[in-house]
């Protein structure tokens, strides 16, 4: 009895935990931010980070200091009212992968009467226990042809797909794509993906938002080194959810929102309203430019039930229009107002239709307390959360929301992620609920 007792003791001890990896001591960071007026009352924003290796945070901050002082001399004369303004922000976006890895990209973006007229961009990858820098050939070997020709066709395919109304610059597409070129390019690394971070000036001049070119890790993750795959299979340390947020684009609201998905170093997935694109097209690119999905939410918030079908078809035109005036790329899919998505299938609109599996009820009012008190039971793996980024209470939900997660061994992924990590596949006139080992169907109250 006491050697069985030992030996089922023995296999308890030895055999893989099944809890998933809470957030990491070297993931964690903290990020501030300080503004400077200048005489000429233009703005500069310092976002300053701190970080489990101080080896890093001297390294992205000598970048984000570098950017300040040579852009911010270059600023124009602002006016008193807040849309009138002459900005430089210069941020830091943090990811993690693995056990040990961590993505940045410092982004120093201009705006002038909350138009964007520059952008640079700086990435950095890094090992943060040894503060090793991690370049792209230590992800793909050097002599890992393959390897390359798959980036290289991505790339090539997402500057082409991106302003369907113009032609990139051929001269420029060909070096950005050539040996030298691939080597050099930014990325980042998340939960279940790699992004290419091409500024759009290079290939389409006079465009200053970023194309982000992602490639989901199983499309990858063969050709990686042993060392890249260990750091990118985090289906094996932790749970996902998809953190999603409707009705937006406000202008202090989402802001908000975008400053807390910012300093937890996550990423969410927006459903705008189409005909509010225009009016916020600066919101709208700054979600994508943080590395945020773009999705529709309608061309207005009206009851799809009192639309005819054509009414909802012409949708489609009308607010990928603005979507790609806006940020180059129309939208990939759909969130219905009010969640009445069988009208939608029935007029075949074409998009497919993103619901939801954990309700936060924050257009409610309620206090942060309430909302996490009443929905911290109901997560599952795979779950899409919804919120409202127009609304008062929700940034604050959002930071508190995201730090519980993590701490219980989650990691935000963005729509597109949850559904690749499972293979799934959006189809059109579709509806999804969530993404738990490739079930999307509404999840069970029981």
């Amino acid at each position: 009895m006491k050697k069985l007792c030992a030996l089922i003791l023995c296999l308890l001890l030895c055999a893989p935990t099944a809890l998933a990896e809470t957030l990491q001591d070297c993931h964690r960071f903290t990020l501030t931010r300080e503004d400077t007026t200048q005489s000429n009352k233009s703005v500069i924003r310092m976002w300053q980070i701190d970080t489990y290796n101080q080896s890093v945070n001297a390294e992205l901050m000598g970048i984000a200091y570098a950017y300040a002082e040579r852009i911010g001399p270059t600023l124009k004369k602002a006016k008193n009212s807040t849309s009138q303004n002459s900005r430089l922000d210069v941020a830091i976006r943090a990811s993690r992968t693995g056990l040990r890895w961590m993505s940045f990209l410092v982004q120093a973006r201009t705006t002038y009467h909350r138009d964007l007229i520059g952008q640079e961009i700086t990435s950095r990858t890094y090992d943060m226990i040894s503060g090793y820098r991690i370049q792209m050939t230590d992800i793909f070997a050097e002599r890992n042809e393959q390897a390359w020709s798959i980036l290289r066709d991505a790339v090539t395919r997402g500057v082409t797909e991106s302003f369907p109304d113009a032609e990139p610059d051929a001269e420029a597409l060909a070096r950005l794509t050539s040996d030298e070129g691939m080597r050099n390019l930014d990325f980042t690394l998340h939960g279940f993906s790699m992004v290419l971070h091409i500024p759009a000036g290079e290939v389409y001049p006079g465009k200053q938002t970023l194309i982000e070119v992602t490639l989901m890790y199983p499309e990858i993750r063969p050709y990686m080194t042993l060392e890249a795959q260990e750091q990118t299979d985090n289906l094996t340390y932790y749970k996902t959810v998809a953190l999603t947020f409707d009705d937006g684009p406000h202008r202090t609201n989402t802001t908000k929102v975008l400053n807390s998905l910012l300093e937890c170093g996550e990423r969410g997935t927006f459903f705008v309203i189409g005909n509010r694109i225009s009016e916020y097209a600066d919101l709208v690119q700054r979600e994508n430019d943080e590395g945020h999905a773009v999705a529709s939410h309608n061309w207005t918030h009206n009851s799809v039930a009192k639309m005819s079908a054509s009414t909802m078809r012409a949708m489609v035109d009308k607010v990928n229009k603005q979507m790609v005036a806006a940020i180059g790329i129309p939208t990939r899919y759909d969130r219905v107002p009010y969640g009445l998505y069988p009208d939608m299938i029935s007029a075949k609109v074409g998009w497919p239709l993103i619901q939801w599996s954990v309700d936060t009820y924050d257009w409610r009012g309620r206090s942060v307390t309430t909302i996490m008190n009443n929905i911290r039971s109901q997560f599952t793996d795979g779950d899409i959360v919804l919120m409202h980024d127009i609304k008062d209470n929700t940034p604050n939900l959002t930071t508190t929301l995201i730090q519980w997660l993590q701490e219980q061994g989650y990691m935000m992924l963005t729509i597109d992620e949850l559904f690749a990590k499972d293979g799934v596949t959006l189809e059109p006139d579709t509806v999804y609920f969530r993404c738990e080992d490739g079930v999307t169907t509404i999840k069970s109250r029981e």
